[in-house]
């Protein structure tokens, strides 16, 4: 029996439960569950004989307990994992920390039910995910795999040459002939072509590529759309040549014997948006990706979801490795130039627009996808006519508006939208419409009534 002093403890049970850490008052089913879900992910320990709530409770441990516990876990899971296990005494309370390190070969089930862990909950896996979670083990993933039905033959020997010219321009490298290339690229085995090659190369047009585009007035009001069935790289600019061909630019005098184009967006971080919709998208799904075009707005939607172990505030902050979901069509994009080897075009496309002037761009999980949402706030409230906004107020006039809020809010935690509208001489829409951004990003929070004045605001700790 080791011993740990009530601090040593108090440290660990301050930072509460998370990614890598829970508390449990005893021994059961759900802990092989979240043994299961840490081995999955990046390893974790839990604590026994503490609860939710930070208690120590302690454990009640017969002579055979730990042994009959080891056993437990190693019948239920699949395959076999084989935690440690520590005996703590705290003011004469037994409490035991089980550790369990990220399993090697994934995934790890126990009784075919498979866990993940994501932050502090445990996650079931769904079928397609236990598959990508394997593929990845295996350092695959789906575009590697033969396409049934497809035969050499069938991939355009122009587009394979235009991708094999931008590799070598790029790398500096000479790939000798198509043929080679393809093997080089495990584009093409012994087995036949891959999914990869055949999305990348095919002759035929693909519903598997699918991508509808469409120039909106509102959401119900489509002016013109398109669909594109093309090969992978031709998408690209075939979406590109729309959006450019439906947003703003104008042309600044600077004095320089020619003018400067300005367009309403910064075209690279539109097109890493694009691409990262191309490339990361689940074509086993059979959706469609979507992109409205709208007079203040872009919207572009691909189905898939980001990998299981991969956090979406660490992807906007640069912070996480690229994790494409298909690896071989990443690694074409990547050594042509297109993309980003380390993963940072999503925080380098985000600094584009703030260096711009215009908001950051929404970046979200939604139905199973990912959805980037990028918006000219100044012509959506001049568009909308709740404000007039001057031409010379700046882009990010809706943050700093919503930081005056907060400030009011602080001085005063009972004051009214009308009190808000009225001190900011701003119209009571904008500011209901801030007021429930605020909301949904958990900065405040409304206690009691909403009117009548009984009522009032909270300001909830950012962490």
């Amino acid at each position: 029996m080791l011993k740990m002093n009530k601090e040593e403890l108090d440290l660990i049970l301050k930072g509460g439960e998370g990614l890598k850490l829970e508390f449990k008052e005893n021994f059961n089913k759900e802990t092989i569950e979240t043994l299961v879900a840490f081995s999955n992910a990046h390893g974790g320990k839990i604590i026994l004989g503490v609860s939710d709530k930070k208690e120590i409770k302690g454990v009640s441990l017969g002579k055979e307990s730990l042994n009959n516990w080891a056993n437990e876990v190693k019948n239920k899971t699949e395959p076999f994992i084989t935690p440690n296990f520590e005996i703590f005494e705290i003011n004469g309370k037994m409490i035991v920390i089980i550790e369990t390190i990220e399993f090697p070969l994934k995934p790890v089930s126990i009784k075919g039910v498979t866990f993940i862990r994501k932050n502090n909950f445990n996650i079931i896996l769904s079928p397609k995910e236990i598959s990508e979670i394997y593929l990845k083990t295996k350092n695959s993933s789906w575009d590697f795999y033969t396409k049934e039905g497809v035969l050499l033959e069938d991939l355009d020997e122009v587009k394979i040459s235009r991708a094999r010219n931008l590799i070598e321009k790029n790398l500096g490298v000479n790939l000798i002939n198509n043929n080679l290339f393809l093997k080089k690229y495990d584009l093409i085995t012994d087995k036949g072509v891959s999914n990869g090659a055949y999305l990348l190369f095919s002759k035929k047009q693909l519903r598997e590529t699918d991508i509808q585009i469409g120039l909106f007035n509102d959401p119900t009001l489509i002016k013109k759309s398109k669909l594109i069935r093309a090969d992978l790289f031709s998408e690209v600019e075939e979406v590109i040549d729309f959006i450019e061909a439906y947003i703003l630019k104008e042309y600044i005098i600077t004095g320089k014997p020619q003018r400067e184009e300005r367009w309403q967006y910064p075209l690279e971080a539109i097109r890493e948006f694009v691409i990262n919709s191309i490339i990361h998208k689940d074509y086993r799904d059979g959706l469609h990706t979507q992109i409205k075009i709208y007079p203040d707005k872009i919207e572009i939607f691909n189905i898939g979801k980001l990998p299981y172990d991969v956090e979406l505030k660490n992807v906007i902050a640069g912070k996480e490795k690229s994790h494409p979901r298909n690896k071989l069509i990443a690694e074409i994009f990547r050594d042509a130039g297109l993309i980003e080897r380390y993963g940072s075009g999503i925080s380098r496309a985000l600094k584009e627009f703030k260096e711009y002037g215009l908001i950051t761009p929404e970046i979200r999980e939604r139905s199973g996808g990912f959805e980037v949402i990028v918006q000219d706030i100044k012509l959506s409230e001049k568009l909308s006519g709740l404000v007039n906004v001057p031409d010379n107020v700046p882009d990010n006039v809706p943050d700093k508006r919503r930081v005056e809020i907060i400030t009011l809010i602080q001085n005063n935690n009972k004051i009214t939208i009308s009190e808000i509208s009225s001190q900011l001489k701003l119209n009571e829409k904008t500011i209901k419409r801030d007021i429930d951004i605020l909301k949904q990003e958990g900065k405040i929070k409304r206690i009691g009534p909403q009117t009548g004045g009984r009522g009032y605001w909270e300001i909830l700790e950012q962490k």
